[in-house]
């Protein structure tokens, strides 16, 4: 991609995939009435988080890379 997407839902959420698979386990959780669902919920957020401790920045740089060597062939041209 040539830049970030910042149509729906990334204008909503930044990481939409992980909010709404933490919004699942949550409904899975409360649909089924089992307290342990709503702890494997909280340990997947806390995976999520850790996750995006490292992904967050690493895609912010491929994204800025990619943006300074598009502006660098923009001066060679």
């Amino acid at each position: 991609m040539d830049k970030r997407v910042e149509g729906f839902p990334f204008n909503v959420v930044e990481n939409p995939m992980y909010v709404g698979s933490t919004i699942c386990f949550v409904a899975g959780a409360l649909w089924y009435e089992k307290p342990a669902g709503l702890f494997i919920t909280l340990y997947v957020y806390i995976v999520y988080q850790i996750a995006l401790a490292f992904e967050g920045p690493f895609t912010s740089m491929i994204y800025s890379t990619r943006a300074k060597n598009t502006a660098s062939v923009k001066k060679e041209l």
